[in-house]
């Protein structure tokens, strides 16, 4: 049974701790920590560039993009049009192609997720265009372009292995209808159909199902599907500790994703038993493995588990946002919790902060890495951005300290961990970090000072971190 974020906010530290660092020393080395950024595009020409650069400066290997099924495709099914064909001259393919070409060049993989059906390819009914019951059959055949076009012997374009049918299913803005369940059938269909057509084109492409937005909402038309209950219903299995299956339906995928906004710190517990913030990634956890355990998952690979999705809002420059000094804690955090969990690739949403252009914060997201300026070139780094790119955590358990981090370049190094003593930093230990730049330890100290880690090599150091756990602070991630 979860605990109410009042209830958590209370337990001692000690207790808190004996779960986290219950994790077996071989599981650190088995299990690396990739990110990616969605920069929320799209970018072209020099700007493009520019966000490709960025994206591999803040320690991420993959970026995210959105490949809007209905801008790409023709406004009509006219004769003649071929939506198996990736050359066909009705596809417009440009504004995406920038954004994959700079990508690639920066050495960063595609994430590519496909979203928002054409007319012709879309039922009746309420709903935003182009998120009425899609047509399995025809989101087959433009995955299958798609697919073909980016398999890396198309014409010279880049290769992309990673593709996300849909985005947030559960959610009314993407997929309709929702009421009662109506979405995860439907889903399962636009999944399965995408699965056959992309692993036709190469066996070796990874296709991310899930991608579910985390809150529950019954307003109305504006309804938003539990993300547990949908999990629950599309793959299968029951919930609780020891997941049992409830039917024997097949999903095809390879990779199992979500988007766990939390609104408070790392460890705050969403209020419905059913929404799914950081917190409840274990519970997701579970749930995936006794689905894949009982053959429900179809796979071309060993199934993993990625967050597609993430963030806060800062203060500045959001007034109702996280103050950035703890959001830099969190963020740090929150890669080592979601790492705990299981989870292999994170994923930030966004570079840069939108424009407000007079609008009220409320409407906006003010998530990034990057304080917006006129232009790209003029947008200032965040500090927070240097505990996304080198995240490093440490918690006291009685006498000692558990540390925990990542390498900026996700790779083996020597890290050196010091403690803030007086007005110099003392050296408490030299670890090194494994083949995916993860290194952990228990060291043993008395003090108090906040702790931080340094590269033996470089000297960069990641943010300092307070063995002062501050109290949660309920927010909503978007201020």
């Amino acid at each position: 049974m979860r605990r109410s974020s009042s209830a958590i906010s209370i337990v001692p530290c000690l207790l808190l701790l004996a779960l986290l660092l219950a994790l077996p020393s071989a599981a650190a080395a088995a299990r690396p920590l990739q990110t990616a950024v969605d920069p929320d595009g799209p970018y072209s020409g020099v700007d493009a560039t520019l966000v490709a650069n960025r994206l591999r400066a803040a320690g991420a290997s993959g970026m995210r993009v959105l490949l809007n099924w209905r801008e790409v495709a023709p406004v009509s099914f006219s004769s003649g049009f071929d939506p198996s064909n990736p050359g066909d001259p009705r596809y417009r393919w440009q504004k995406f192609e920038a954004e994959v070409r700079a990508a690639a060049a920066a050495g960063l993989d595609p994430i590519v997720v496909i979203r928002s059906a054409p007319d012709w390819a879309s039922g009746g009914g309420p709903g935003k265009p182009g998120t009425v019951q899609p047509d399995p059959d025809q989101f087959a055949r433009f995955a299958h372009a798609a697919a073909l076009r980016y398999s890396g012997g198309f014409q010279g374009l880049p290769r992309i292995r990673y593709w996300q049918p849909w985005n947030e299913p559960n959610h009314f803005g993407f997929l309709n209808p929702q009421a009662g369940l109506a979405a995860v059938g439907h889903y399962r269909l636009l999944v399965n159909a995408f699965a056959d057509a992309v692993h036709a084109v190469r066996a070796d492409n990874a296709v991310i199902a899930g991608g579910m937005a985390p809150f529950r909402n019954d307003a109305g038309d504006a309804l938003v599907t539990a993300p547990l209950a949908f999990m629950r219903a599309l793959l299968c299995v029951s919930g609780g500790r020891n997941p049992k299956p409830t039917c024997a339906t097949q999903v095809k995928f390879d990779i199992w994703s979500h988007h766990p906004y939390t609104s408070g710190s790392p460890t705050h517990v969403a209020a419905n038993p059913d929404d799914a913030s950081i917190s409840a990634l274990p519970e997701m956890r579970r749930m995936l493995s006794a689905a894949t355990r009982a053959g429900h998952v179809v796979s071309n690979s060993p199934v993993r588990f990625w967050v597609t999705e993430f963030a806060w809002d800062s203060n500045p420059p959001d007034p109702h946002g996280v103050p950035e000094r703890l959001r830099s804690r969190w963020i740090a955090e929150a890669l080592y919790r979601m790492w705990h969990a299981g989870v292999s690739m994170v994923t930030w949403y966004k570079l840069r902060d939108d424009e407000t252009n007079g609008r009220p914060h409320s409407a906006t997201f003010e998530s990034g890495l990057y304080y917006r300026c006129g232009t790209l070139s003029c947008d200032r780094a965040k500090p927070s951005l240097q505990a996304f790119r080198f995240p490093f955590v440490a918690f006291r358990s009685g006498r000692r300290v558990y540390v925990w981090g990542r390498t900026p370049t996700s790779k083996p190094a020597r890290v050196i961990v010091q403690q803030r003593v007086g007005r110099r930093w003392k050296r408490l230990g030299r670890l090194r970090a494994n083949r995916y730049g993860i290194f952990s330890r228990r060291i043993r100290t008395s003090r108090r000072g906040k702790l931080r880690a340094r590269m033996a090599k470089s000297g960069e150091g990641s943010i300092s971190f307070s063995l002062r756990r501050p109290p949660d602070l309920p927010v909503n991630p978007f201020g």
